[in-house]
């Protein structure tokens, strides 16, 4: 017996044990934390994991189903979604509007109340979920739709909860599709970048290995999995000779002074909600951004990279799991700017010209990996400080007060407040006779600087705040 399998089936019986020792087969608050700390320390997020690891019920706090932007909407879809009899549990649902465009997203945990993996279940279900949130008086424009299950990781006190199945959906698409197939289970292979993960699928108890479908689903397995073949790549002769051999590295922390344009750049994501909701209303403003993607985020939701494509925007990397490139080895900084480049071309066959480091920070090793890969490494001149989630105002008064010409302005892409505050940032903008546009344009006008890396970094860490 392999030790993979003996660490599996250690799994199963601790994690069976803790969940179901009380009567009646519910877990106990104890049996929660007991699960969590199995699965953090055999790793159970990976594939080969048992399948009563990935059935640990799920939760979201105090904070209950409703994800609290438009309570009364979040309520009505969930209503909707009771009436379907669903197999999963549902976790959360949102709704929020912008640009006069109402978007929604639902959230359920993968797997069945009755205990096992079933493809055939999952794909009824997002088809009976779409079905109650585009046909309920809301009359929703777009819906975000993933199933989660246990992650190895703790968020605070809350089990990580792991996207394994997602898809993006606008209302036209979903009537399309229902032309083409009604409301069997067939219409998900007429959306586009429907993903299913292999932890799922692995497990499927009907025995499907992979969906069918017409091609436009997603079935990969996560680059992380590999992460030691990248590591391996990255020590090589040809990749480290390579990164040895970097003298200069591109950078841009503002474009020229003399002329009227700023870089919008928006960081982190893609987001179910959020980023929908950006892309409405920069497409109502005719505005078009640089997005700083994260390859694990891209992994999980292919659709919604692709909404961003589809909308003339610009794609950029953000590594592959947000890690700080300053904390890791030559190596290991080279294989995040890699894997995300690779999942972002395999999503979207788009090239990226820009690098952004997570937080801002980059050892000279790190940027001689980044250079080495022929990115030019992006910076910002105006930090907006959405991450810490202050008011809209405050986001727009960071962003424009005192703003020039030639500014790079940073926001992310994870919560409503940056929602809110992006009109405001768009209209403050013009009405100083500047406009926002993408991170490549500003720098096609000029900008770009280029130095050693002992010299980029210390500019960097020496003069930026945390990103």
């Amino acid at each position: 017996m392999t030790r993979r399998s003996t660490r599996s089936i250690l799994a199963a019986a601790l994690i069976t044990a803790a969940v179901y020792a009380e009567p009646g087969g519910q877990p106990s608050h104890l049996g929660a934390h007991v699960a969590a700390e199995a699965m953090s320390h055999l790793g159970a997020h990976r594939p080969g994991l048992p399948p009563p690891a990935l059935l640990v019920p799920l939760g979201n706090g105090s904070d209950g189903v409703l994800k609290g932007h438009t309570l009364a909407e979040e309520a009505m879809l969930a209503e909707a979604l009771a009436g379907q009899e669903l197999r999963e549990v549902v976790l959360r649902v949102g709704a929020a509007q912008a640009a006069g465009g109402r978007m929604a997203l639902i959230k359920l945990q993968a797997g069945t109340r009755a205990g096992d993996f079933s493809l055939a279940d999952l794909r009824a279900d997002a088809v009976q979920c779409l079905r109650a949130a585009f046909n309920i008086a809301l009359a929703f424009d777009h819906v975000d739709l993933w199933s989660v299950v246990p992650g190895a990781e703790m968020v605070g006190d809350q089990q990580e909860h792991l996207p394994v199945f997602s898809l993006s959906v606008s209302h036209e698409e979903y009537t399309r599709a229902v032309r083409q197939a009604g409301h069997a289970p067939e219409l998900l292979d007429a959306l586009d970048g429907v993903r299913y993960s292999p932890v799922f699928t692995s497990y499927a108890g009907d025995g499907e290995a992979a969906p069918p479908g017409s091609g436009s689903a997603f079935t990969d397995e996560a680059l992380g999995e590999s992460w030691g073949r990248l590591l391996a790549e990255a020590s090589g002769e040809q990749v480290a000779g390579t990164m040895d051999r970097q003298r200069e590295v591109r950078a841009i922390f503002h474009g020229p002074r003399d002329g009227d344009l700023v870089a919008l750049t928006i960081d982190d994501g893609p987001h179910p909600l959020v980023t929908p909701l950006m892309l409405r209303i920069l497409a109502q403003a005719r505005v078009r951004a640089t997005f700083f993607v994260v390859g694990q985020k891209v992994e999980e939701f292919p659709a919604l990279t692709r909404m961003i494509v589809r909308g003339g925007h610009e794609l950029a990397n953000h590594a592959y799991s947000n890690r700080r490139l300053h904390e890791l080895s030559d190596e290991e900084a080279w294989a995040e700017v890699a894997a995300c480049e690779r999942v972002v071309d395999r999503v979207t066959g788009m090239p990226m010209r820009f690098f952004r480091p997570p937080g801002g920070r980059c050892s000279p090793g790190g940027l001689r990996a980044v250079a080495s890969l022929g990115y030019t490494v992006a910076f910002w001149s105006r930090n907006t400080g959405d991450w810490r989630k202050p008011p809209a105002d405050l986001i727009v008064h960071h962003a424009t007060d005192g703003l020039q010409a030639g500014d790079v302005i940073l926001m992310h892409q994870g919560d409503m407040c940056s929602v809110e505050a992006l009109p405001g940032i768009i209209e403050r903008v013009r009405a100083m006779g500047l406009e926002p546009t993408t991170l490549a344009r500003l720098a096609d006008a000029g900008g770009v600087i280029t130095g050693d890396p002992v010299t980029i970094s210390g500019m960097v860490n020496g003069q930026l705040g945390e990103e």
